[in-house]
């Protein structure tokens, strides 16, 4: 199949690309820069698009099965290029699916996340909570999926919407934007300085997915993909069990121990970490429609904090 991904030299969609070639799919990534080496298999193709042009995404999808819409500025970015990351959301977004229209193209995955429903994201959610969070981030999202719905009634191309949880796992390469993300800057931090400095509150629990759970995932709804007959399918994509941050940072520990035969001085800089408020912090993402989907192929997460440390050894 052919496949085209929007945000290629991004963290989750630069692995995805790699991953899809392995599985005998040509891959074709578009980006805004070519000038950033992005160390992908010579096979995948690469090619120069302009949000603002029409005409330049109507050229790029053309002989296009499937697209992965995986573009987007991070939560930081977004505040920062706010009338950017709106005229990205709106225009740029309505540009790529009259273009996939153009092109006949009508099956497409969006990668959105499950910060569209709250911050802070706490309990019980699932794909009918109420989305409430007012960050950019959130709204940029929530603008994206609009209008990908609405061109199920409007170009006929039937979409998926994967709401993804805290994802993380190692790059395509070391100077990917992903080393903000708490467990890849828990590991980097062990790996470097054979210390884990925590700013948070250890009691807050987050959902965090490994990457590799993301592909396997994605792929498996590529090749099982359902048309929908009234509107796009929203799913949530995590892991079956939330975790505190305490407990990442003992996995780790545990996992750098195991690999690189020392335990990382741990060092909490938040003053209120006790347990009193551990109840107001509980998250149950809840991915039963996921799993109701046949979907099953979940890589721990301690295999890929162990894949983490081993990329952050060998490449810090």
């Amino acid at each position: 199949m052919k496949i085209f991904i929007t945000g290629g030299r991004g963290f989750i969609a630069g692995r995805l690309a790699d991953y899809l070639y392995l599985q005998g799919h040509s891959i074709t990534i578009g980006t805004r820069n070519l000038n950033s080496n992005l160390s992908l298999n010579k096979k995948i193709k690469v090619v120069k698009i302009n949000w603002n042009s029409y005409s330049s995404l109507k050229n790029a999808l053309n002989g296009i099965d499937f697209i992965i819409h995986a573009a987007g500025p991070n939560a930081k970015d977004s505040v920062n290029l706010l009338l950017e990351t709106s005229k990205f959301s709106k225009e740029g977004t309505a540009n790529l699916l009259k273009a996939a229209s153009y092109n006949g193209i009508q099956k497409l995955i969006y990668l959105s996340t499950a910060h569209v429903y709250a911050s802070p994201l706490l309990g019980t959610i699932n794909e009918e909570t109420e989305l409430t969070n007012q960050h950019p981030y959130a709204i940029s999202h929530v603008e994206v999926e609009n209008q990908i719905i609405a061109s199920k009634k409007k170009y006929k191309i039937n979409s998926l919407i994967f709401r993804i949880s805290n994802s993380f796992g190692q790059p395509v390469e070391k100077k990917a934007d992903c080393w903000y993300i708490l467990i890849n800057d828990i590991c980097k931090q062990a790996v470097l300085t054979k210390k884990i400095i925590i700013k948070s509150n250890i009691n807050i629990t987050r959902n965090f997915i490994a990457l590799t759970t993301v592909l396997n995932a994605i792929h498996f709804f590529i090749q099982n993909f359902e048309s929908n007959k009234n509107k796009s399918n929203i799913i949530n994509l995590g892991e079956k069990v939330s975790l505190s941050i305490e407990e990442v940072v003992n996995i780790v520990t545990e996992r750098i121990n195991n690999i690189l035969g020392f335990s990382p001085k741990v060092i909490m800089q938040e003053k209120n970490n006790n347990k009193s408020n551990l109840i107001e912090k509980y998250l149950d993402y809840q991915t039963l429609k996921l799993q109701k989907k046949g979907f099953n192929r979940y890589y721990t997460i301690q295999e890929e904090v162990d894949d983490l440390i081993n990329y952050c050894n060998k490449n810090f």
